[in-house]
């Protein structure tokens, strides 16, 4: 049976391909269910996701849902470091390893710098920002969070920074190579994956390689039930038997193929469990 499926957006914010949601919703229409974008004050659908890229989101733009239908990540309104991070320190804190500095924000921090204008200050410097010239700058490079060999090496305008923050750095190493675990979920659908790299800070421009998992640690999944992620992405390491969480995102975008991956038809199918409880 088809169902209606809306896709809650900023109203000038577009479902792009690469949004996993995006590719998802293309499979929902081939299975043939109609697909809505867009704001809205009310949920009127089926079944609802709350889709908005942005780090911190006002409950004004989440609809209202008198009917309590499934609002998919209705609650997952602040995902930013300050908020989920457990590996957080301050200029004055005892730990003398490596750190590394990151934006508050998901993903560098680009979708709020995406909102600002165009000949911001902020924009210009980022322009001019890079691994020679960050520190001069005084914004992080580009691509890549620096990581520094203890707390002296951080510049005191860092902390003067209430988007920026500096967490001790813990990588997962095999051999030669850095790794990052990812772990990808739409309702009861997911799978996992670990990526290498011989850049510390696992990007996909530069993975050599990577394996499929087949377990998530309990702890992340408890993360999971605690902020009521129903969907999105959670980047993780193993450390000494721990796993520490990197970022969790709620909008996160997956490579584009000819053809849908068996992992992306996997995950379209968490939605027929949403479907079946709201008849």
């Amino acid at each position: 049976m088809s169902a209606h499926v809306h896709i809650a957006t900023l109203p000038d914010e577009e479902l792009r391909p690469a949004y996993l949601i995006g590719q998802l919703a293309g499979l929902w229409r081939e299975q043939g269910h109609r697909i809505t974008v867009g704001p809205t004050a009310r949920l009127e659908a089926d079944v609802g996701m709350v889709h908005i890229d942005r780090t911190r989101v006002s409950a004004r733009c989440v609809p209202a849902n008198p009917d309590r239908r499934p609002l998919l990540n209705e609650f997952v309104l602040d995902i930013s470091k300050r908020r989920i991070s457990t590996q957080l320190l301050g200029p004055d804190s005892d730990y003398a390893g490596p750190v590394i500095i990151k934006t508050d924000a998901n993903a560098f921090g680009g979708p709020e710098r995406r909102a600002l204008p165009v000949w911001s200050l902020r924009r210009c410097r980022r322009r001019w920002s890079g691994d020679r010239w960050w520190r001069l700058v005084r914004e992080l490079p580009r691509v890549g969070y620096p990581v520094l060999d203890n707390l002296s090496r951080v510049p005191g305008w860092v902390w003067r920074r209430e988007d920026l923050v500096v967490e001790r750095f813990l990588p997962e190493r095999e051999g030669e190579e850095y790794a990052l675990r990812v772990w990808l979920f739409f309702g009861d659908q997911e799978y996992g994956a670990r990526l290498f790299s011989r850049e510390r800070v696992v990007k996909v421009r530069s993975i050599t390689r990577y394996e499929y998992l087949d377990s998530v640690p309990d702890s992340l999944r408890a993360f999971r039930r605690r902020v009521g992620m129903d969907f999105g992405k959670i980047d993780y390491v193993m450390v000494d038997g721990e796993a520490i969480l990197l970022d969790a995102n709620k909008t996160p975008m997956v490579s584009q193929r000819p053809t849908p991956s068996p992992n992306l038809i996997r995950l379209a199918a968490g939605l027929s469990a949403y479907l079946e409880g709201n008849r």
